[in-house]
């Protein structure tokens, strides 16, 4: 469920993850040591639903006025379009996915520093389950995915996850953190190591989910992952008095360790497959449809979450012959389903982390990860696959304490 694209999956994935964000807020409160929401953060949350509201709701005036409709299916007799979405379910799935993910981020930021720790210790176990389990596997020549379902792409590490360049995102997210985190003061089990073992252990982790990001071959996935961690080699590098009792010497280890560990794979189809200047033509073009063919209007109040994939069947070109449920590029896809609403919604969590912007070691590795998906972004669907999002959730959470 990390990262498999079927729809029983992706739908168990998504009521676990409802749940789990339910019970965990539930627990949070009642426990009374942990704040509700603030009034801007329920505003937030009141604002995204009531615009889920509209798109769902079974108004045929606002399908006529705001639907993505062509004009033939409007006409046609006897149809009864009655829904400002043309995909009200898939929007209201999204909408469940975003009422979990708000509590993750909520409680990312409400945790106090002691819990907080032991969620970051999670996700880097996570990780590292991830990217031990991809790397065995294809060693081993596993050809499927814990004995259930078959690998999409043998030939290349990808853990449980359905698709290399998923894996290689994910791993691109929590790279940083895997390597800074060692180095965090009052991590349980950790801050109290001697600094030696500290550096050992920033070190295994930093090569081991660095290899298997390499091995997966994910071009973007890579370069996102390289780029996350020289950013945080820089800052880290930059601010030396924030990583206590070490410089930043011990992280460029571990990004040295990754490539050496990622030889033994071999780099070479890596490359390869860098330097090919095709094979991506199919979305540059979905691109191309989406900013020069869609209307405008659409730009402004948005189809409705979910519902890309309905209305680019009306521009889609015969050459194109892929099923496009994602448009490959997580923001023009949030700005096509969610409008101008959607967008001063996204600048206005952008604005609060600029004024929540700090520097310490936590912190940097979490910049560094978010920065590495922000780019993934704007080629792939990562921040849709439910594995991810809770991690990117919870970061973007820490990021506005």
């Amino acid at each position: 469920m990390m990262g498999h694209r079927t729809p029983e999956t992706l739908t168990a994935s998504l009521l676990m993850m409802v749940l789990l964000a339910c019970g965990a807020a539930g627990f949070a409160i009642w426990s009374g040591e942990i704040k509700p929401p603030s009034r801007n953060w329920l505003t937030f949350a009141g604002i995204m639903t009531a615009l889920v509201v509209l798109y769902v709701l079974p108004l045929p005036l606002l399908a006529r006025l705001f639907g993505p409709y062509p004009e033939t299916l409007q006409d046609y007799p006897g149809l009864a379009l009655n829904t400002w979405s043309p995909d009200p379910g898939a929007t209201l799935r999204g909408w469940a996915a975003f009422t979990a993910l708000f509590v993750f981020a909520w409680l990312g930021r409400a945790l106090p520093g002691p819990l907080r720790h032991w969620v970051f210790l999670s996700i880097v176990g996570m990780a590292l389950f991830q990217a031990v389990y991809g790397l065995l596997s294809h060693a081993g020549g596993v050809d499927t995915i814990f004995g259930i379902w078959p690998r999409n792409n043998p030939d290349w590490v990808h853990g449980s996850y359905s698709n290399r360049n998923l894996f290689g995102a994910y791993l691109a997210l929590t790279w940083p953190l895997a390597v800074g985190l060692w180095f965090v003061r009052g991590v349980p089990g950790i801050h109290r190591l001697p600094l030696e073992l500290r550096v050992t252990g920033s070190v295994l982790c930093g090569a081991i989910i660095g290899a298997a990001m390499l091995g997966s071959g994910s071009r973007l996935g890579s370069a996102a992952g390289v780029f996350g961690i020289l950013l945080a080699l820089m800052l880290w590098g930059r601010h030396r008095r924030l990583i206590h009792g070490a410089s930043a010497w011990p992280a460029y280890i571990a990004a040295a360790g990754a490539l050496v560990a990622a030889t033994w794979y071999g780099l070479t189809p890596l490359a390869e497959r860098l330097l090919a200047t095709t094979g991506e033509e199919s979305r540059l073009e979905v691109f191309r449809i989406m900013l020069t063919e869609f209307p405008v209007a659409w730009w402004i109040h948005g189809v409705g979450l979910g519902g890309f994939e309905a209305v680019f069947k009306q521009f889609q070109p015969g050459d194109i012959r892929g099923w496009y449920d994602y448009a490959h590029n997580d923001l023009l896809q949030w700005g096509i389903e969610t409008g101008l609403p959607g967008l001063l919604l996204l600048g206005a969590v952008a604005w609060k982390m600029l004024r929540r912007f700090r520097m310490n070691t936590e912190r940097i590795a979490l910049y560094a990860g978010l920065a590495a998906l922000c780019l993934v972004a704007l080629g792939d669907f990562s921040w849709h696959i439910p594995g991810t999002q809770v991690v990117l959730a919870f970061y973007i959470g820490a990021l506005l304490r």
